[in-house]
């Protein structure tokens, strides 16, 4: 009786997933509401951008249903945009699912910042602000020759728009691939403060290393900021 029970719990987990999943717009179908298709090409470009779609993430916003969608763009198939010089193009867009369960597009930024060196896996995550106030945050990681560069960019739905309303941190700090042992480990982090909904605050934290091998010194930096105009600008 248990066994039975277990496996009838199992499946209607299995189906409570599957319809949450089955109610999006698929990939394909989603892609072409925001870029028109596979391929895409900026204003006064002429170089045809390849689409992928790197990450999607449901949220509940204003009393309605959301959606956001990121996509990894580059000039040709993503497989031959390996090189660690090589950065692909982010942008995206935040759909709204409407009472018959259609999704529309409500915000669309198509290209907005830089991805992950080689086109590799993007650190991103959705992130609450306030009470139904949503962000997606993007870490951006580069390493030349134990040289670190790390960033914070949080996306934002202002209006009718997709935007890039945070892009802070620190470039080319001395880490222990440059160091070894005697260099601190540099972070970032980011920290929701309390504020209005229309001005949410943040904190954001940088621990990074100065001076000159083999022994830079550590520091660390606290900033905060609040949304201003589309934009989180110092406090």
């Amino acid at each position: 009786m248990k066994m039975r029970l277990g496996g009838l719990l199992l499946l209607l987990l299995l189906w409570a997933l599957t319809a949450s999943a089955a109610d999006e717009p698929a990939m394909v179908a989603a892609r072409k509401a925001v870029y028109g298709g596979a391929s895409w090409k900026a204003p006064g470009s002429a170089v045809p951008q390849e689409v992928n779609e790197v990450f999607r993430a449901r949220y509940r916003e204003q009393g309605q249903e959301k959606l956001i969608l990121i996509y990894q763009l580059t000039p040709g198939p993503r497989e031959q945009f390996r090189c660690q010089a090589c950065q692909p193009g982010l942008g995206g867009a935040v759909l709204v699912q409407a009472e018959k369960g259609d999704w529309t597009v409500q915000a669309r930024g198509e290209l907005l910042l830089t991805g992950a060196p080689a086109s590799g896996p993007e650190d991103l995550q959705l992130i609450q602000l306030g009470q139904e106030r949503w962000a997606l945050r993007s870490r951006f990681r580069d390493v030349a020759q134990g040289l670190e560069t790390l960033r914070e960019r949080l996306l934002l739905q202002e209006q009718g728009q997709l935007v890039l309303a945070l892009d802070e941190g620190f470039v080319d700090k001395p880490g222990p691939g440059a160091c070894g042992a005697a260099a601190a480990a540099q972070s970032t982090a980011l920290l929701a403060l309390s504020g209005s909904h229309a001005a949410p605050r943040l904190e954001l934290v940088l621990r990074y290393n100065e001076g000159a091998c083999p022994a830079p010194k550590p520091k660390v930096e606290r900033r905060r900021f609040e949304l201003r105009d589309g934009r989180f600008q110092p406090e």
